[in-house]
């Protein structure tokens, strides 16, 4: 018996994979033949899971006109023979491990590419719908701040507009001589812009803004002013201009009044000209 060395245990390896030259397979097969028990039961672990892994991958069906061709071919060649042929027998011979461990380093080679190929196109796969969704989420998103864009450029054009009107509200006998406010409207868009100065409402109060038509009160909701006490409101729509007659602004309990009109004080008014 030859002498086991580490790299035989490679050897074994590459043996069971198919992958060695014909120098390497030469000398691993020598050293088999003499005997070793460590390569003996390396390649029968290796040939195990050779086995299972080809066991792993998808059965190949063969096609229906495969069996029909198959006899076809075995009674020509009966047929051939003639009537007085005879079937020799031929001795049975173990095979060898070599041929063994080559039959399942092929199929381990068919098993690891199809379990490779099968890897990659289900990673290239999930990447491909990872990246469909990134460019969806983009793509709202894109559409969201371009909006977003048309939509502050249209209120911008509110203050060039010819026919804006400036409207400053005046404090009423109830308001504080601190509440600055001014209404920026433009009759032919319908839209208004109103900026509150120190409006930080009083603990348990809310500010609360009113647009008048034809004399009746709307709320048009709260003035929630940040922590310096300044606050923007924005109305898409004021309806017909005929109609609007004035902006005011009433100091109501938390929550503000939900009423048809305003509960408490009036504290700002700004009339709106013809």
């Amino acid at each position: 018996m030859s002498a086991h060395r580490a790299e035989h245990l490679e050897l074994c390896a590459g043996l069971v994979l198919g992958a060695l030259d014909d120098t390497s397979r030469a000398e691993i097969e020598r050293h088999l033949a003499a005997g070793c028990p460590e390569c003996d039961a390396e390649l029968q672990r290796l040939s195990e899971g050779a086995v299972l892994l080809a066991a792993s991958a998808p059965p190949l069906v063969p096609p229906p006109a495969l069996r029909a061709r198959v006899l076809e071919r075995v009674r020509a060649e009966g047929v051939s023979r003639g009537a007085g042929g005879r079937v020799l027998p031929l001795p049975s011979r173990r095979p060898s491990r070599v041929a063994t461990w080559g039959w399942a380093a092929a199929a381990a080679l068919l098993a690891v590419t199809a379990a490779t190929s099968w890897q990659a196109s289900m990673r290239l796969q999930a990447e491909v719908e990872t990246a469909r969704r990134q460019l969806g989420e983009q793509q709202r998103q894109l559409a969201e701040r371009q909006q977003q864009l048309d939509d502050e450029k249209r209120w911008s054009a509110l203050l060039e507009a010819s026919a804006t009107r400036v409207v400053d509200l005046s404090l009423t006998p109830q308001g504080t001589a601190m509440l600055r406010a001014r209404a920026i409207v433009d009759p032919g868009t319908r839209r208004a812009i109103i900026v509150f100065t120190n409006f930080a409402a009083p603990a348990g109060s809310d500010y609360q803004l009113w647009a008048l038509r034809d004399g009746k009160p709307e709320s048009l909701g709260l003035v929630h002013a940040d922590a310096s006490g300044r606050a923007m409101v924005r109305i898409a729509d004021i309806g017909d201009p005929a109609h609007l007659q004035a902006f005011a602004v009433s100091l109501e309990k938390a929550g503000g009044s939900h009423s048809a009109g305003p509960e408490g004080p009036v504290v700002m008014l700004g009339k709106i000209g013809s």
